[in-house]
C-alpha cells in the first residue's frame, strides 16, 4: 500500500498525541477514535497540544476552530487539520 499524504498525517498527529500521554505514563498505541480527556489530558496538555500541531504542520488554527470537540481525538484532530490544509489529503495528491 503507498504511503498516502493523509496517512502520513494521521501517524504523525498520533506521534504528537503520544508524546504528551507520555507525560501522564499513558502508553500508546491508541484507537484514532479514543477521547483523550479520558485518558488524562489537561487543559494545558490540550494547549500544548494545538501548538506543537500549528508547529509540526505550519498551520494556524483560528480561534473558533480552538474547541474541544476539535480536540477530543486523534482523528477529530487529524479532521482539522485536512480541512485547514486541504493541501494534505490523498485528494490533493490525486488532483496534482
Amino acid at each position: 500500500m503507498p504511503d498516502r499524504p493523509a496517512q502520513r498525517r494521521i501517524e504523525k498527529v498520533a506521534g504528537l498525541v503520544y508524546d504528551i500521554l507520555a507525560k501522564h505514563s499513558v502508553a500508546g498505541p491508541l484507537p484514532p477514535e479514543t477521547e483523550l480527556a479520558k485518558l488524562g489530558l489537561t487543559s494545558i496538555d490540550m494547549v500544548e497540544l494545538m501548538l506543537s500541531v500549528e508547529a509540526d504542520f505550519d498551520i494556524i488554527i483560528p480561534a473558533p476552530d480552538i474547541t474541544l470537540e476539535n480536540f477530543r481525538s486523534i482523528l477529530s484532530i487529524d479532521s482539522l487539520i485536512g480541512r485547514l490544509d486541504p493541501a494534505t489529503s490523498d485528494d490533493a495528491v490525486a488532483t496534482s
